[in-house]
């Protein structure tokens, strides 16, 4: 799966321990320049540039938030001119709210319809027409969830959003075919990373260990197993797939039973 040559964008990427740099590390491991974003956490966000520059990649940190449909296009032009062109697109920022259906606040949903759903829209939105532009095909990727086909308790709104990506992957996967530029999505399952860390489910030693026996595999997921997905999917050997899900979850999606 070498991405030597390859121009990648990952979004949501600033913190060390979270998906979005497990992603960004593993494209460059196997060859790829890789452009890291995130609204927030900006001094982290130059860290992780810097990180990957000393593992010999061309690499640039850019700030914009996602729902911001102008600060994206910014973001694409900022990295095209910088480093030539884009070839791979992750869109992985995305939030998590817990609360039951009784106890659904306005604010919350509207926060996670817009990150999560008007978000990943802007960006793929912006890297289809840069990739279409250029006339070379291209890889555009969403992280969602286990969520996009699994149903939990207290994350009926974050779980809809994510449970959406799958007619958006379609219908986005279907458009954008004749120009060689294929769409997946890819749902992680219980990753401990900074989103997960304010999980009312996740606070002690305890509901550690709870976690880990409601998953058939019996761990949790690792960073690095997520970027080793959409390395796949971002690869030559993935050319033929398009509009798929990949669950990279450890059984959970199947096994929320046991």
């Amino acid at each position: 799966m070498d991405l030597t040559g390859k121009v990648a964008l990952v979004t949501g990427a600033a913190q060390k321990r979270s998906i979005g740099w497990g992603i960004a590390s593993a494209l460059a491991l196997a060859g790829a320049d890789v452009a890291v974003n995130d609204a927030y956490h900006l001094d982290e966000l130059e860290a992780r540039a810097a990180d990957l520059k000393a593992m010999g990649r061309r690499s640039l940190a850019v700030q914009a938030d996602v729902t911001d449909d102008a600060q994206v296009v910014r973001m694409l032009e900022t990295l095209v001119e910088s480093l030539g062109r884009i070839d791979i697109v992750v869109s992985n920022a995305g939030i998590a709210r817990w609360e039951t259906f009784s106890d659904i606040t306005l604010k919350n949903t509207r926060d996670l319809l817009r990150i999560n759903m008007l978000g990943n829209a802007n960006v793929c939105r912006a890297a289809a027409k840069q990739m279409v532009k250029q006339g070379e095909g291209g890889r555009i990727i969403i992280v969602s969830s286990v969520q996009s086909d699994v149903q939990f308790p207290i994350t009926p709104v974050y779980g809809a959003t994510k449970h959406a990506m799958h007619s958006f992957v379609g219908s986005v996967a279907l458009e954008l075919a004749p120009h060689n530029i294929t769409v997946n999505h890819i749902g992680p399952g219980w990753v401990r990373s900074p989103l997960n860390d304010v999980a009312p489910d996740q606070k002690t030693e305890a509901d550690i260990d709870a976690q880990k026996a409601g998953v058939p595999l019996g761990r949790d997921g690792k960073i690095e197993e997520m970027g080793a997905a959409i390395r796949y999917l971002a690869s030559d050997e993935a050319a033929y797939t398009t509009g798929a899900f990949i669950r990279v979850d450890g059984g959970l999606g199947i096994g929320k039973y046991l």
